[in-house]
């Protein structure tokens, strides 16, 4: 039997196959198909050549809603609340993300003034209900709609956390006689008591679900024709695996679903080759992503923003900015060069591709500074023309009055000056030592720019794994499956009721266990853990910390010490003395799934065998001066080998620097570990 999974990226959809009874990987990659990424994806899967009835886990990474939502390309949808709430989504919170942006604007809401209606009811936060739910006006809601050609609905009603009976009503109403639109209740997504967040949260789940609908069921009707019999599995925001059947409920959980496979990969390898503290850092065709790994385990938030739009579901705390290998290098009107957010994409891609791009972009000047090999681009399957690439960087060259290879460098610096300021922004502005840490490189052109990177911050090893240019897809190899369930209790910790947090995390912890019955998970794979949220009386955030399945009397010091220490490692300062409450009860339930084992290379001597090299190349490195790199092919490579910089290690899907005065050796299972020696340096 195999394992698959496949990852949409926004220029490349990759593909990785592995063999659970020999662990060989077999890798794909090919462009992208933007318009249907379902295309891409069926594309990449038939490279592999095998039968689909002999897939025993696909896991799939798309980006098609989190395009959906920058695009402005969902469904129309319409929004249903209490009376006096429509206009929560204008509102939104009175602090501004951007203090300093005197153009700064809120987010235009996704849905309209004129498509959010309301209906009389009331439910009090303490769940009792005040005002009775008017059925009657239910009617005339639905022929509104109708009317508006509305394809989707969320309904978020003013403290449906606390009691979903009048929302699973007009739920029931809805699907009843309106059967054609699409539904989305807000206490199925999050039982969080905060309004605008959760309405945020609906209204984008409602806006994306037909077109992830539409979206599965293209793919799974490509997949059933290749006789595809198992599930279908969709990576999502938090680190785990759904069934897509209920991902076609929950869309909104996948809004980075692709990027988040990384960062479980990272994780994975970290903790096999024994590193429990990384970066991983991830540069594609369109973007850079960084996410933080300590003790094995990626750092999570409790709530994400797209445009400018909450979204109130935990999801791996990742980063990300506009630096790709496609990034677009451009001069603005004051004269200075940029590269990103802008990108070339797929379509028609750096100019080098061949396919209509004429402006110069990441990509096109690495191979001009003799980089990237315009022989074996992609392992030789992709033709790219370096006199294109040329000629676009020209245009740079001529405004600054440099020469081609200079401008090319110049692009090259600005970028990896701009993915520093990324990392920096993950680490050293949140408390975190970079020394301390190991960067995990992938992504199609991470293992370019990792070491210059790795050098600017101190960052003392780089791991570059197997086939990096496909390593989100096998990160998703790695994933389980995952539930978060979260529910808004606001009580003080030393006089709250145990007895009553006990049954509604017993109610939660149901719920995710209704969750896995659906993707027919076994009990005894199945691993529940609950958290509680706390603050200080009288603060606004708050902090998780684990907490027992049953909730005694004697665990609230502990609960209590917990805090304390996570505010002092976090914060920098905590106040024992003060009272804390607790404001959110937790559930996370993990379905664990059988993880492949890692193949191991063979292993030669210290030095690499001579089949191993390529022979060398001149890079540009700058003041007209050019350096020898020698060259060598990775799969050549055996583990146990060792040797320095500067060299560059082709491979089909990524190509890796190491520079002047690092030390690379590769592991049994054949990564690459590159040591950088900062005295050298």
């Amino acid at each position: 039997m195999y394992r698959l999974s496949t990852d949409v990226g926004g220029t490349f959809t990759d593909g990785v196959l592995l063999d659970e009874t020999t662990g060989k990987i077999e890798v794909s990659k090919v462009s992208s198909t933007p318009d249907n990424p379902a295309i891409g994806t069926i594309q990449g899967i038939e490279k592999f050549d095998i039968p689909l009835d002999e897939v025993s886990f696909l896991a799939h990474g798309t980006t098609v809603v989190i395009n959906a939502l920058i695009e402005g390309k969902g469904a129309k949808t319409a929004l249903i609340t209490t009376k006096g709430f429509r206009d929560v989504l204008e509102i939104g919170r009175s602090n501004r993300t951007e203090m300093y942006d005197a153009l700064y604007k809120k987010p235009t809401p996704l849905v309209p003034r004129h498509l959010r209606l309301e209906i009389n009811e009331r439910i009090g936060s303490d769940g009792l209900i005040l005002v009775p739910l008017a059925m009657g006006e239910l009617p005339q809601i639905l022929e509104y709609m109708r009317k508006e050609k509305v394809a989707s609905i969320a309904v978020c009603l003013l403290n449906a956390y606390a009691n979903p009976e009048h929302e699973e009503a007009i739920g029931k109403f809805l699907r009843a006689h309106y059967p054609e639109a699409t539904v989305s209740l807000s206490h199925q997504i999050t039982r969080r008591y905060y309004e605008y967040e959760r309405t945020s949260t609906a209204t984008q789940n409602a806006y994306v679900m037909p077109v992830v609908q539409r979206y599965l069921d293209s793919l799974e009707e490509e997949l059933t024709q290749r006789r595809f019999q198992s599930t279908l599995q969709i990576m999502q925001s938090n680190g785990g695996v759904m069934a897509s059947p209920v991902a076609r409920d929950m869309p909104i959980t996948m809004v980075e679903s692709g990027p988040v496979g990384g960062a479980i990969g990272a994780a994975q390898l970290a903790r096999i080759i024994g590193y429990e503290n990384v970066i991983s850092y991830d540069m594609g065709g369109t973007t850079a992503k960084t996410s933080i790994i300590r003790g094995g385990l990626p750092d999570t938030a409790d709530r994400y923003m797209v445009e400018g739009r909450p979204i109130l579901l935990p999801v791996v705390d990742l980063r990300e900015i506009g630096a790709g290998g496609g990034s677009i290098a451009w001069i603005d009107e004051a004269g200075a060069m940029h590269v990103g957010p802008q990108s070339a994409g797929a379509d028609p891609g750096p100019a080098c591709y061949m396919r209509g791009g004429v402006e110069p972009t990441v990509t096109d000047a690495n191979l001009q500074l003799g980089i990237l090999n315009p022989d074996y681009f992609l392992g030789g399957e992709m033709e790219i023309a370096p006199q294109l690439g040329r000629e676009a960087i020209q245009k740079v060259a001529d405004h600054f009055e440099l020469s081609i290879d200079e401008a090319a460098l110049g692009i090259i610096k600005i970028v990896d000056t701009n993915m520093s300021g990324l990392l920096q922004s993950m680490t050293v502005k949140r408390g975190y030592d970079p020394r301390e840490f190991a960067m995990v490189a992938f992504g199609g052109a991470g293992p370019i720019h990792a070491t210059a990177i790795a050098k600017e911050l101190s960052i003392p090893t780089v791991i570059v794994p197997p086939s990096p240019g496909v390593f989100s897809a096998w990160g998703m190899l790695m994933a389980d499956l995952r539930h978060d369930f979260g529910q808004t209790y606001i009580a003080p910790v030393d006089t709250t009721n145990v007895d009553e947090i006990n049954v509604l995390c017993r109610t939660l912890e149901e719920r995710v266990k209704e969750l896995f019955a659906r993707e027919h998970i076994p009990e005894s794979s199945i691993v529940i853990s609950y958290e509680l949220d706390l603050r200080y009386v009288g603060q606004e955030h708050t902090l998780s910390v684990s907490a027992p399945f049953t909730l005694r009397e004697e665990d609230k010091s502990v609960l209590n010490e917990r805090f304390d220490d996570r505010h002092l490692r976090i914060y920098g300062h905590n106040a024992p003395e003060e009272p804390k409450e607790i404001v959110s009860l937790k559930v996370i339930g993990i379905g664990e799934v059988a993880k492949p084992t890692l193949e191991t290379i063979a292993s030669g001597s210290k030095k690499p065998g001579e089949e191993a090299r390529l022979g060398e190349r001149k890079v540009y490195v700058g003041s007209g001066n050019y350096q020898t790199f020698s060259i060598y092919r990775r799969d050549k490579l055996l583990a146990g080998n060792v040797f320095s910089g500067p060299v560059i290690i082709e491979e089909a899907t990524a190509t890796t620097v190491v520079e002047k005065n690092q030390t690379c050796s590769v592991d049994q299972y054949g990564s690459l570990i590159i040591s950088l020696n900062r005295e050298g340096q």
